[in-house]
């Protein structure tokens, strides 16, 4: 075990050195990737446990892989490097179509392609294999349900007219008339109100 404790990126790239070798014995060449423990940037990160970024999109000319801090468990989060190792190899130009699914053969990887990993016993071996080497996986899960982000209401207001008509404005447009507009129905000036209503938007605390 390493004299210091190891953060979770040395943690994981150190997993990606021992996969690499692995992986060289299967005859499938590994890149010089980055690895993280981070919110993949892409769809829905409540959903999306991996991502690998290709390496165009880098500064450094390198594939950046990020694992969500929803996953604690060593060998789920190795099963997931091994995975996003597999698009890093792909230089992710192949999505999950054939190119990939080539290479997820070419390195014992099971299941559908959107979830192909190692077998779980592999994945347990590794697991095993870095805790013994390197210490436990540092890091604990991350509940993003408790995320500092809320969602707060918007200034969006209800204008009604005397006719029936109702429609909404942001609370900026309605500043910037004044309060002073027609009804889009009957063109009435005179008997349109306005009034707050809520409606929900992400945005920082």
């Amino acid at each position: 075990m390493t004299k210091h404790p190891l953060t979770r990126e040395q943690w994981l790239q150190r997993a990606t050195d021992m996969i690499r070798i692995d992986m060289a014995s299967l005859g499938v060449a590994i890149p010089n990737v980055q690895v993280s423990c981070s919110w993949p940037g892409g769809g829905d990160s409540q959903k999306r446990i991996g991502e690998c970024w290709p390496r165009v999109a880098s500064k450094a000319g390198v594939n950046e892989i990020f694992v969500s801090p929803r996953i604690e468990d060593p060998a789920k989060v190795l099963g997931i490097l091994a995975h996003e190792l597999a698009h890093a190899v792909d230089d992710c130009k192949n999505g999950h179509a054939a190119g990939f699914t080539v290479i997820c053969a070419q390195m014992n990887l099971i299941g559908k392609p959107t979830q192909a990993m190692p077998h779980e016993a592999v994945t347990e071996a590794w697991a095993a294999v870095m805790t013994a080497m390197h210490g436990p996986y540092p890091h604990q899960t991350l509940d993003k349900s408790q995320s500092p982000v809320k969602k707060q209401a918007t200034r969006m207001l209800k204008c009604e007219c005397g006719c029936g008509a109702v429609w909404r404005l942001t609370k900026k447009v309605v500043d910037m008339v004044d309060g002073r507009m027609s009804c889009p129905a009957c063109h009435s000036d005179e008997s349109v109100t306005v009034a707050g209503a809520e409606q929900e938007e992400e945005q920082d605390s």
